[in-house]
This record gives structure tokens, sequence and C-alpha cells, in this order.
């Protein structure tokens, strides 16, 4: 990746990550990822905002170079303390002179926390400025996405907002920086994604946010991962609006372990007389498709039918597994229809039923528990299953 002009004075001196990692450790990233950093050269100061991983240390510190010495970084801005933004900022502080730290103030206490304080800094609030001479920097709290220390940089001079994590998507950007040098609705399955995996569980403080910011004049949209916005700089946040609103389509999700195909075949008769009824279904099979592609079609899901065998007497671990991914990003209430597949006894369903009841969630009658392979009076209640869907989302 090389340096990128983002508009008079303001550079993008982000990498590309590509390597074949978890994302968090926990999200699968086939199409890479970017962290995204800027420089915006004022007049009389300049600012670093955000960094890189530190894996990307050496790359990252070349790009700064390319615009400016180490010794003229008078401010760096760390909206997010997430390692992917801040990894390299040990060394970086390390070739600096003179730069200052500028962040809230827990967000000053994390980089203390993981990088020593070795270090001058200003904690910044709500509409505090920085003026670098032609540029001056108006800072907005924004807790909770994803982090508490969060802030939003604004640019007043040129309506540029650097937003962190905040309306960012996965996906590597090959050097097309821009977002009309792209497509950018071919990031739009990546960014919902990079929603549902990493910030939907703090859907009301991207609302909080957009009400920050609503009367910003904003021009280009810098987040620290995916395109820089220039051409359509609300089309992230309409989306991320969307995603947050809690409004469902008319939508059936289905989401099953099965080891023998047994569920499997449950859950493909679900599928098709729901199909024949004209309703829109999505189904997964946890044992081949990663929870980080399903949490998406959950977000606006307006009913789920969830499908397990019985594992040694239990939840099949690859459900409770998705189950626990649910709980941990708080997914809103949702109405839940049970089916299970069982050769010996079993309260599997019961387990099913309580630990959806401790997520807030809602059953939908009748539960499906079939005995190896589906038999005509099975059909019958799973008919009856799907009538009551159709209730639901008609």
């Amino acid at each position: 990746m090389v340096v990128v002009k983002v508009c008079e004075d303001i550079f993008w001196v982000g990498v590309d990550d590509k390597r074949d990692i978890l994302f968090e450790g926990l999200w699968p990233i086939p199409y890479g990822v970017s962290y995204n950093s800027y420089i915006v050269k004022g007049s009389e100061k300049i600012a670093l905002i955000d960094a890189v991983d530190r894996f990307y240390t050496k790359e990252f510190l070349s790009n700064i170079e390319e615009v400016v010495k180490f010794s003229e970084i008078d401010y760096i801005i760390l909206n997010h303390l997430e390692p992917d933004h801040s990894g390299a900022l040990e060394e970086v502080v390390k070739k600096t002179t003179k730069a200052k730290i500028v962040s809230s103030q827990m967000g000053i206490n994390f980089a203390k926390a993981y990088y020593g304080g070795n270090f001058e800094a200003i904690a910044v609030k709500d509409n505090d400025t920085l003026n670098l001479g032609g540029h001056t920097l108006k800072f907005i709290t924004a807790p909770w996405l994803h982090w508490p220390e969060t802030i939003f940089t604004y640019d007043i001079n040129t309506s540029t907002l650097f937003s962190g994590d905040a309306f960012g998507t996965f996906g590597a950007l090959e050097g097309k920086i821009f977002d009309d040098e792209t497509n950018v609705r071919e990031y739009e399955n990546e960014m919902k994604r990079y929603f549902a995996d990493i910030v939907s569980h703090y859907s009301q403080f991207v609302l909080k946010a957009a009400e920050k910011i609503k009367d910003l004049p904003i021009k280009i949209l810098c987040t620290t991962h995916g395109p820089v916005y220039r051409k359509e700089p609300d089309y992230p946040i309409k989306l991320y609006l969307k995603w947050s609103s809690g409004v469902d389509e008319k939508k059936v999700l289905i989401v099953y372990g099965s080891m023998y195909e047994h569920t499997t075949e449950i859950a493909e008769y679900l599928e098709e007389k729901l199909k024949q009824k004209g309703i829109t279904v999505k189904s997964f099979n946890l044992c081949k498709v990663h929870p980080s592609f399903i949490l998406p079609e959950l977000i606006d899901s307006k009913t789920v039918l969830l499908g397990s065998p019985t594992y040694e007497g239990a939840i099949y671990p690859p459900v409770s597994n998705f189950l626990e991914y649910v709980r941990i990003k708080n997914v809103r209430p949702k109405t839940f229809g049970i089916f299970v597949n069982y050769t010996w006894g079993s309260n599997i369903i019961e387990q099913l039923k309580n630990k959806l009841n401790e997520n807030g969630m809602k059953i939908i009658e009748p539960t499906l528990f079939v005995r190896g392979k589906l038999t005509e009076e099975d059909k019958k209640k799973a008919d009856s299953l799907i009538e009551n869907i159709i209730k639901i989302i008609i």
C-alpha cells in the first residue's frame, strides 16, 4: 500500500491486513481488513490520527515518513485504543520528540495500561477543540462504539469525520482507498458482518452517536476499517442506523447443527415448506458455517428456527456455541421455533428453551422432537409450526 492524499493537508497512511487470521481471535476475514490511519498537516501543528496493528509497525512507520518527519508530529490522536489501532503506538512514540497523546481520559488510561506512561497526554471531552492552524479538530465522545473510551474527531475546516470503528467494514482496500474508486456495494455484506460481529451489541450507542453528529456537515467520512467515503459519506451511516433500528424483515432464519444428516432432513423440510408459502428463508448448518456469517442474518430476521441433535444427552456443541454468541452479542428478543433429532431419551428441548428464555427469546410451538427419520406424524407437527410462523411473519 502507498500513502494517499485524502484532501488538502489530510493523508491516509494505513495498511491492509491479508493474513489468514481470525479478527479479534474470533472472526474469519477471508477478504482481509484495513487498518486506517491519517495525518492532518496544519500550518502550525501536525496530528496523527489512530495507528495500526503492531504486526505492521515497520510498514506504518515508513508510510508516516513519506508525509512528515517524526519530529514534526505534535499530536497522536487515539479515537479507539483497541490494539489493532494502537499496537504500533509504542514505536511511534519512541520516534517522536514532542508528540502528545490525545484521547478521552479513559483512552489515556488504556494507553498507559497497554504501553506504559512514557508520554505526555491531553484528555479531551465533548466539543473540545485542537487548533492545528487552518484545521480545527473538534472532539465528540462516542462511548461504546465499541469500547467505552471511544471518541470521534471532526475537522471543521474540511468537514471530515474520523469515526474510529464506527461505520467500518471488513475487507482489505487493495490500493482503492476511496468509495468512488470501487463498488462500495460489494462491501455491504462484509460491512453487515462487521457490524453484527463487532458493533451490534452496542446498537443503542450507534443511535446515540448518530444523534450527536446528525447536524454536522460531513463531506468525507474516514473510518478505521474500509474505504474513505467522499462520494457518499452518509452511505455507511445510513446502513448502521438501519441495522441498529430493530426493524425486522419478513424473513425466517434456520440455524442448526447435524451429525448424520437427520437434523438436516428436518431443516430442509421446513425450508422447502416455508419457501412454498412465499417466505424468504436463509438456512445455515453450524457444522459448515462459522457463526460470524450467521449473525448478520440474525439482526433482521423476524423468526428463527433452531435445530439440534442430542449429544450425550445435551445440546449439540456447535448449537450451544451459537447460543453463546447470541447471548454475548445481546441479540434483541426474537421468536424461536425448535426442532430436535434424537435416538435415545433427552430433555434437550427443555435445555434449549431455558437457554433461549435466559436470552429473552420467545418460543413458538409446537416444538419438533424427531426420532431418526421424519415420519408423516412429524411432518404434520412441522406443518403446524410453519403455519404459526407465517402468522408471526404476516
